[in-house]
Order: structure tokens, then C-alpha cells, then sequence
């Protein structure tokens, strides 16, 4: 292979690793590495794009900011900014800083500057028009956004009619929604109480607030808002500096906190004091922005396509903390994946109690040295995920031996057979693989089946009622009730929460199996092409790596799963319980909700906005979360809202009370 040939093929790997990144992080938000080590990455991409610009590919994410949009989102409607959401270039260096200033003093002669925390939230962009909130928009890919307007109204620091006189008939404001630490904390609490996984972080916990339907939830859950940007005309002022004060007079928030700098010495202290003291904050930051403070020199410097060159944001880098390797355990994957997991001496990073540390495999072992009792050196990839970054081999005993990995399944006894760099078991019968493979299929991302976690898995499996995911489906009461712990009310909620999860959506069910490399961008991406479970289980290695998105190892992952018969059977039986299996098939038997398009108003008494909502995109409808001209009905419940008055303006719109509503459901079955 020629030397170009090698060039394209790093740069095309490079492309497709950040951008796996970049989806996870803003449409699932998942943060898998650090911001450092993704910027790092970047930065490699960026310097070989530039050296060889013959590869250049405008979708690459050098140039992109965020991630695409997902077809068949129902979160909510996508709107266009009409000033474009730039992102911001990081640095992690004084001396990159340095670099930046005099390429643009250069440009411009003298520049003074505006220093605000780097809150680690997500971006909003704020729409008013003759002073009253219109549309709130997510940041999105820059050029568009997704309307998450209902839920910011909740948040007590969005005015929701601007203060005073003296702004203009059109005007945007950006800002940051966070979530305070000690609101995280509650969060968790109440999560880790009602059996629920606790969230990873404050960032993606407010990132995944903005996308919940329920409004109160949405309330109780206090989210900040802090306003630093204002886009439009004519304004009152000519200064970032000068904006805030106005910001602040309109009824925000705004960082009280940012510093007016004369030059970057004064930048340079104003760093090193958050630095120190960053921790004593009641939210999380993870930086300093720095803007030039002049409008008018902001206008001449501008923009790249995805940089204002006028602003940068110095990242914290994370300090590494020292603990001991204590001990191995070796957990199987519901795919038969064998990850050592080292148990270290208890240590404290960016405010969570660490215990254990994923090591990845077999080859990371080996790369970093590893040996029995060594001292690790850790850090948090984006304040979540701990890692090993080094060993502290000066403090290595001279009787340590290296780590080796297991030759036999921990849990079965089977032989490990290697494959890429990972050992499998391969056994049909290994306990820790079914129970996994269970667990993922009534997790909240899947089938959403609670009260059925870990420990109860567990418990029933052993006593041999369940074994493969359909026999959730074959439970009953009098079975559960022989369990220990299990009483009448929870044996019925067990009961009721398994039935109501017949009505999940296709995808959400085609991501339940469990199909190595199929997860829920893929699982919607597979129902978009094909309408029932049967022509995907049917289709051929040609029509599935002609999709885009769906390369070799995910058609090769999909043609495997379905070959084998104990799978096939899975699908039958989960077929014969009534699990939707199909994205059409309702809405062909029924077709009087098929096509119609929906909006939802006030409380449903006897059931949620969301049972609505997944019952009428079930039948082939679809909900909205807005009036706008699609809408052929608005259901309106008790203490309904400003969207029936605007639903009586549109003589197109059929109203109907919640009980006419249920009444088309029962024709409907």
C-alpha cells in the first residue's frame, strides 16, 4: 500500500472514530473519552487534513459541530437559528493561549479581553421577539436545533417576558443550562432508592432533562440557566462586557464571576485563581472562556466554519490521582466479552468515590505493564469514566508479578478463545452471559421493565423461571411470590410493568435482542428499512451494508444473530407474547390513527403523556409537542395549557376531550 493510500486510510479512521464520539456525546449524551483526548485526536485530524487537503470531506467533524440529527427523532420539532451556534476551539496550554493572541493581534491592535467560567452544560439559545420567549433551542449541529421550549420555561432563571424596555424586536440570547451539584446528588439519591441506575454526571443528566416529555418532571428537577451571549441588531451596546449588564437588567443570570482583562497576564491570573479554586463552586466547570471584548473587533476577526476566532476555551486538564491495585475480577459480557476490572484502594476524583477501574483487555494490560499491587495513576475521560493513565513503577515491589489473563471462564469454566485483541466465551450455557443478555433486555433503554434488576435476575433465574428473555413473558404471580423479598404488591407491579412493555416501539425491541454492534441508532436505523422483524431476519449482506451508516462488522454482526437457531426461536416466542415486532403492522389493521398527527395538552388521568404518545406512533400517528399546521387533533386533559387556545385559532384542528380520545383507542382494538 502507497504512502497516500495510508494517509486516507488514518484520516477516514480518525473521521469515523470522533464522529462515533461527537453522536454519543450529543445525541445520546455518553461521554466515552475525555475532552482532552478528544481534542487531542482532533488536533491529529486537523494537521493531516491540512497537509493533504486532496482528502477533504465537508461532513468531517474538523468542520461540523455536534452531531446529525436523527431522522426519526420524536423528541422534538428541529428549528434553524438564524445566527449560527458556533462551538469553541479548546486549548490546555498558557503557552497555546499565547499562540492564539498574537496570531490575532496581528489581525488587530490592542485587544483587551473578557474571562467567564466554562460551565459544563448544554448550550441554549434563547428567541425573543417584542421582548417575549418564542423558542428555546439546543445548539444542535450549529445551522439547527432541537425545540426544547416547554421544558426551559420551567427553569425560574428564563424570563419569560424580558424586563424593562430597551431591547430589539428580535433578539437571541445564548446561554448555558447546568445542573447544580447538589441537585445531581438529590437526583441520585432518589434514583439509587427507587432501584434505579444513578446518573453519570451533571452535564448529560441536564442534557437528558431537556429531552424529557413531562414538564413537571422536568420542574422538579431545577435546572439553572446562565445567560453570557446576545445575537442581533442593533443593540445597546458595543462590548461583551457591557452586554452582561444589560443581560442581567432584561432578568437572567449572567456570570457574575467574569473579569474584565486588559491584557493576557491579567487573563493568565484569572485562570490560575479558578483553577484553585473550581472545586468550591455549587456547579461543575471545566474551563475559562476567553473572548475579545470589542463588537466590533469580534466582527473583523470572525468566523472559521466552526470557531469564532475572537474566542477560546482554556480546559482544565485533570490532575492524576494515585491508588494501589488491590485485586483482579474478570466480568463476562452479555456477548461473552471478558473485561478485567482492577480493584483499587478507595480514592476520591472530581467528587466520586472510586473502587474500580475497567482495564479494557488482555492487550492494555500488557501495553501499560501492569503488575499485582502496582500503584495506578487515574483520571476521569470527561469527569465520568476512571482510567488507567500510568504506573508509578518507582514504587513497584521487586516480588510484584505481571497480571495474566484468565484461560478459562469465570463463570462457566469453558475455554477463552481470542479473537481481535479480546477473549470470549463461547459457551451457550454460561450463567453470567444469560443473565446479562436479560439484563440489558429490560433496561431502561430497551424494554424499560422495572422493579426486574440485577439482584432479582439473579434470584430467579437460580430458581430456574427464568433462562432466555421471553420467559419475563411466561412469569406469573403465584411463581414470584415463592421469591424472597417478593410481597402481593410488588409480585403485581412485577406483572403489570412486564405486560406494559408489549407496547414499546419496534426499534426499542430489535435493540432489546441484543445484537452485537446494533444499539439504538442503529436499532432506528434498521426500522426506517425495514418494515417487520421477518425481512430483517431475511435479508441479504448486500441489501444491509448498501445502508448507509451500516458497514461490514455491523451486516456481518446482523446476518450471524439471525443464523442461529436459538435466536430465531427468541423472536418467536417474543412474537407469540405480542411484542411489536413490526413498524406497520398495527397501523395496517387499523387505519383511522394512521397518518394523523397529534398534540397533547393538560393531564391524562388515566394514563401518562407518554403511554399517549407510544400508543398512537404504535398505530402509525405521530405527536407533536408544538401546534403548528401538521396537526389534525389536540387531545386536551385537565389543567390544560396556552396550546388549546392557540389549537382554536387553526379551524384545521379537531378537539378532543380525554374521554373521546380513549374512545377511538377501543375502536381502534
Amino acid at each position: 500500500m502507497d504512502q497516500k493510500k495510508i494517509i486516507e486510510k488514518k484520516i477516514h479512521k480518525l473521521r469515523k472514530e470522533l464522529s462515533k464520539y461527537n453522536y454519543k456525546y450529543y445525541r445520546m449524551d455518553i461521554s466515552e473519552i475525555s475532552d482532552y483526548h478528544f481534542d487531542k485526536k482532533l488536533e491529529k485530524l486537523s494537521f493531516l487534513e491540512k497537509k493533504y487537503p486532496e482528502f477533504y470531506d465537508p461532513t468531517s467533524p474538523t468542520i461540523k459541530i455536534g452531531a446529525e440529527f436523527h431522522k426519526t427523532s420524536s423528541i422534538s420539532t428541529i428549528f434553524y437559528h438564524k445566527y449560527k451556534m458556533y462551538s469553541l476551539q479548546n486549548t490546555y496550554s498558557k503557552k497555546e493561549l499565547i499562540i492564539w493572541k498574537k496570531k490575532i493581534s496581528k489581525l488587530i491592535h490592542p485587544l483587551s479581553f473578557v474571562c467567564e467560567l466554562k460551565y459544563d452544560g448544554v448550550s441554549i439559545n434563547l428567541i425573543y421577539k417584542n421582548g417575549f420567549l418564542t423558542n428555546a433551542l439546543t445548539r444542535g449541529d450549529g445551522e439547527k436545533g432541537e425545540n426544547v421550549t416547554e421544558n426551559i420555561k420551567t427553569i425560574k432563571y428564563v424570563p419569560l417576558k424580558l424586563k424593562g424596555y430597551n431591547y430589539p424586536a428580535y433578539l437571541e440570547i445564548r446561554g448555558e443550562v447546568f445542573l447544580p451539584t447538589k441537585n445531581f446528588i438529590e437526583i441520585n439519591k432518589k434514583r439509587i432508592k427507587s432501584g434505579q441506575n444513578p446518573y453519570a454526571n451533571p452535564r448529560n443528566t441536564a442534557s437528558g432533562t431537556l429531552k424529557i416529555h413531562d414538564h413537571k418532571e422536568v420542574r422538579k428537577r431545577n435546572l439553572f440557566c446562565i445567560a453570557f451571549h446576545v445575537a442581533g441588531k442593533n443593540l445597546p451596546f458595543n462590548t461583551q462586557y457591557e452586554s452582561l449588564k444589560y443581560i442581567k437588567n432584561w432578568g437572567f443570570q449572567i456570570p457574575e464571576t467574569a473579569r474584565f482583562c486588559k491584557n493576557i497576564e491579567e487573563v493568565f491570573h484569572f485562570i490560575d485563581f479558578w483553577n484553585l479554586w473550581k472545586e468550591k463552586l455549587p456547579y461543575q466547570i471545566d474551563g475559562i472562556v476567553i473572548k475579545v471584548n470589542e463588537y466590533q473587533k469580534q466582527s473583523f476577526l470572525g468566523f472559521t466554519n466552526k470557531y469564532p476566532r475572537w474566542a477560546i476555551a482554556y480546559k482544565f486538564k485533570q490532575k492524576l490521582s494515585e491508588t494501589k491495585l488491590l485485586s483482579l475480577t474478570f466480568q463476562v459480557g452479555r456477548t461473552g466479552i471478558i473485561t478485567p476490572v482492577a480493584n483499587v484502594v478507595p480514592i476520591s476524583i472530581s467528587g466520586t468515590r472510586i473502587k474500580r477501574v475497567a482495564l479494557y483487555n488482555d492487550s492494555f494490560i500488557q501495553k501499560m505493564g501492569i503488575h499485582y499491587g502496582d500503584s495506578l495513576l487515574l483520571e476521569k475521560g470527561g469527569n465520568i469514566i476512571p482510567k488507567v493513565t500510568k504506573i508509578n513503577i518507582k514504587k513497584r515491589s521487586s516480588k510484584a508479578f505481571p497480571v495474566l489473563f484468565l484461560n478459562k471462564c469465570p463463570s462457566c469454566n469453558s475455554t477463552l478463545t481470542k479473537k481481535n485483541e479480546l477473549f470470549y466465551c463461547t459457551s451457550k450455557n454460561c450463567s453470567s452471559q444469560r443473565r446479562k443478555k436479560i439484563k440489558h433486555f429490560v433496561s431502561e433503554r430497551a424494554m424499560d421493565i422495572q422493579n426486574i434488576g440485577e439482584k432479582m435476575i439473579k434470584k430467579l433465574y437460580e430458581k430456574g423461571l427464568l433462562y432466555n428473555s421471553y420467559n419475563l413473558y411466561e412469569l406469573k404471580k403465584e411463581e414470584l411470590l415463592q421469591i424472597e423479598g417478593i410481597k402481593e404488591k410488588l409480585g403485581n407491579s412485577i406483572i403489570k410493568n412486564i405486560e406494559k412493555s408489549k407496547s414499546n416501539p419496534f426499534y426499542k425491541v430489535l435493540y432489546s435482542l441484543g445484537i452485537r454492534h446494533v444499539g439504538e441508532y442503529i436499532s432506528r436505523k434498521l426500522t426506517e428499512h425495514f418494515l417487520d422483524i421477518n425481512s430483517l431476519m431475511h435479508t441479504n449482506y448486500d441489501h444491509l451494508i448498501s445502508i448507509s451508516g451500516i458497514g461490514k462488522k455491523i451486516t456481518e454482526s446482523i446476518i450471524t444473530y439471525f443464523s442461529i437457531p436459538e435466536n430465531q426461536k427468541v423472536v418467536k416466542k417474543l412474537i407469540k407474547y405480542g411484542l411489536n415486532f413490526s413498524k406497520c403492522s398495527m397501523s395496517k389493521k387499523f387505519s383511522y390513527i394512521e397518518g394523523k398527527s397529534f398534540v397533547f395538552t393538560g393531564k391524562l388521568s388515566c394514563m401518562t403523556r407518554n403511554q399517549a404518545k407510544n400508543m398512537v406512533e404504535n398505530l402509525g400517528g405521530s405527536v407533536y409537542h408544538t401546534v403548528n399546521n401538521k396537526i389534525d387533533f389536540i387531545v386536551v386533559g385537565k389543567n390544560f395549557g396556552s396550546k388549546f387556545k392557540k389549537s382554536m385559532e387553526k379551524n384545521h384542528i379537531k378537539i378532543l376531550t380525554e374521554n373521546l380520545f380513549i374512545d377511538i383507542l377501543k375502536k381502534e382494538k
